[in-house]
């Protein structure tokens, strides 16, 4: 059986390498002249997941571990949320490249064309060049042309739990090599910073004492780049720009399998709505859909992926659209909600899936007089 993989990024090498675990030989095509760049999204995970993938890569690809989260808001002290070793920074290059290791990529390769013809699919490429296939994977991010296509055919029940709507943001990082030492910066921690104007939040991640990555997520890239100018600017931090990396985050619930057709990662919808992330959800559907293809019942794939995250990434979008639509009264109260149970969240959040801490506190007496009030409020207007 002939597999074709679109997208040669971490979820398609990793779809790469388990196939051939299992004895395939995948073709993977990729529209860049490289693995490893450009590199598109913030590189953070959480230590659970390279667990389960450590034996496809090298010490290299992780620069360092996360033992602590630090919140700013205009509306609250500063408080800290303390777990040792919850989750590590990846060096996106060289975790990409250890990936790829033994695959065979072909590469500069951008699709223009999807066809099928019987069982079998057709893919032309911009150089014109044909590729056949009997299960074609897409794994080409957030402008998925697979997913394009696969939404266009799709003539399963569109209204089964279907959100077909994407939304799509907007996410850059800066890596910046510091002119002097930042004072606000805590080896091992991540900061962030809400504030009432910024969809997501502002990040700040130490690499060393000279050098940081610093990134933001909203609704345009004017936006996203504005809202990490102004704060460099407040913050007055200033120092040498070695790297911005950039790109789409699409979030929505959609169809990810028809007629041997199968999309994962980023053109899956597979990210965290409240976080942007969409490394974890991705590489641990990958595990998934291999599996269904090794059982020769790729049909499942939704389903069975969907058991593990659907009702996470629903749950995400409902409090994704929530937060958005707050009052910068009701944020305030709702962060002081966090800043005065911080140890009930350290002692219950799981950094993949938000809903446990949510539906935990819901069981929490205190927790639930306090925040009550307002999660009632929103529920009321049916946001």
């Amino acid at each position: 059986m002939r597999i074709l993989i679109v997208g040669a990024g971490p979820i398609g090498c990793y779809t790469g390498q388990l196939l051939k675990k299992i004895g395939y030989e995948p073709i993977l095509l990729e529209e860049h002249s490289s693995v490893g760049k450009p590199v598109q999204c913030a590189g953070i995970v959480s230590s659970k997941l390279i667990k389960n993938i450590e034996s496809f890569i090298t010490e290299e690809s992780i620069t360092s571990y996360i033992n602590s989260f630090i919140i700013n808001t205009p509306w609250t002290d500063e408080f800290s949320i303390n777990i040792p070793g919850i989750a590590c920074v990846l060096n996106r290059e060289k975790f990409d490249l250890d990936l790829s290791k033994g695959l065979e990529i072909h590469f500069g390769k951008r699709i223009t064309k999807i066809e099928k013809k019987d069982s079998v699919y057709y893919i032309s490429t911009k150089q014109g060049e044909l590729f056949e296939t009997d299960i074609l994977i897409g794994a080409d991010g957030p402008d998925s042309i697979v997913r394009n296509y696969l939404l266009a055919n799709f003539k399963g029940d569109k209204n089964k739990d279907y959100r077909l709507k994407i939304d799509y943001y907007f996410g850059m990082q800066y890596q910046i090599k510091l002119n002097d030492s930042y004072p606000g910066i805590v080896n091992n921690s991540i900061q962030v910073y809400f504030d009432e104007k910024t969809p997501f939040f502002i990040w700040i991640v130490s690499e060393n004492s000279k050098s940081i990555r610093i990134g933001s997520v909203a609704k345009t890239a004017e936006s996203t780049k504005k809202s990490l100018d102004d704060y460099l600017e407040r913050k007055k931090i200033t120092g040498e720009f070695t790297d911005v990396i950039a790109g789409k985050i699409a979030l929505g619930n959609i169809p990810t399998y028809f007629d041997n057709i199968a999309l994962v990662g980023d053109a899956a919808c597979q990210v965290k709505p409240l976080t942007g992330g969409g490394l974890s959800y991705g590489l641990q559907c990958v595990q998934t859909r291999t599996s269904c293809i090794e059982k020769n019942e790729l049909n499942k794939y939704e389903p069975k992926w969907k058991k593990k995250f659907g009702k996470e990434i629903i749950f995400g979008l409902k409090a994704r659209k929530y937060y958005e639509t707050m009052t910068v009264k009701h944020k305030k109260e709702i962060f002081n909600v966090f800043k005065n149970n911080h140890s009930f969240i350290e002692k219950t959040i799981d950094y993949d899936n938000h809903s446990t801490l949510f539906f935990e506190a819901f069981k929490n007496k205190q927790i639930l007089i306090e925040a009550g009030k307002i999660i009632t409020y929103y529920l009321k207007k049916g946001i």
